[in-house]
């Protein structure tokens, strides 16, 4: 579809206060296997650290919507994987994570009684990851113009594997049906590649879907040519409408 064919109706009131998108928020198992793929790997910078946090004022804030739907079923929070910060029994550590033009959350819940930037997590991780899950989100990280991407792909697996990070996995774009099929695939196939002209505002994206250390859902994408001038041309209609209005 093209964008002219996309009706625009006017913002309301309320979008003159919005800044844009601050950072985004992902819970993970393993707290230390994630800082060191989001900082060492990727070279983020850790710029909060809060550890422990608990308490009644945490515990409305995060969960209360959560512990409302267990009362009203009549069941203990604990059971729907609500944790139990208001009394402490559980505890929430958070590290905020700069990169270039974006800023990482990640949260890890656990028992008061485990140890920091471990594996220890409150709730069990849901054993299936797809990406058609309702309510799925997933991090997408922005490449450079001049990076090789199933170059940098290839890198970036031997480079995790290195780390013990098993769970790092990258989709390839033609069909597999093992794990050893995937990882003996030509490099050439690391990356979706969408520059057909036919794609229309689209030409111009390389994408890679892959897990995190933790399963969590990532994308690297590299935006050139039509894409590319897309974007830039979107975001001066965006300030010039924020300033006019």
């Amino acid at each position: 579809m093209k964008i002219e064919q996309i009706e625009h109706k006017t913002s309301s009131a309320l979008s003159k206060h919005l800044r844009g998108v601050h950072h985004v928020g992902v819970t993970v198992e393993d707290m230390g296997k994630s800082l060191e793929f989001y900082t060492e790997v990727l070279g983020g910078r850790i710029i909060i650290a809060e550890i422990g946090l608990a308490g009644d004022t945490m515990h409305n804030t995060l969960l209360q919507k959560e512990e409302i739907d267990a009362i009203e079923k009549g069941v203990d929070p604990r059971t729907i994987g609500v944790p139990n910060l208001r009394e402490g029994k559980d505890n929430l550590d958070v590290y905020f994570i700069q990169f270039d033009n974006v800023v990482l959350e990640l949260l890890q819940y656990r028992s008061a009684s485990a140890p920091p930037n471990s594996s220890a997590a409150f709730a069990a991780k849901n054993p299936y990851s797809s990406p058609a899950y309702i309510n799925s989100m997933h991090i997408s990280f922005y490449l450079n113009d001049e990076v090789d991407v199933d170059e940098f792909v290839k890198n970036l697996e031997t480079e995790c594997q290195k780390r013990g990070m098993t769970q790092v996995r990258f989709n390839r774009i033609i069909q597999v049906r093992s794990e050893e099929e995937r990882t003996k695939v030509n490099p050439k196939y690391n990356s979706c590649k969408l520059f057909d002209p036919s794609l229309g505002d689209f030409e111009g994206w390389t994408l890679v879907y892959f897990k995190g250390p933790n399963g969590e859902q990532l994308e690297f994408n590299q935006v050139l040519r039509k894409a590319k001038l897309r974007f830039q041309s979107a975001q001066e209609e965006f300030l010039k409408a924020r300033t006019q209005g």
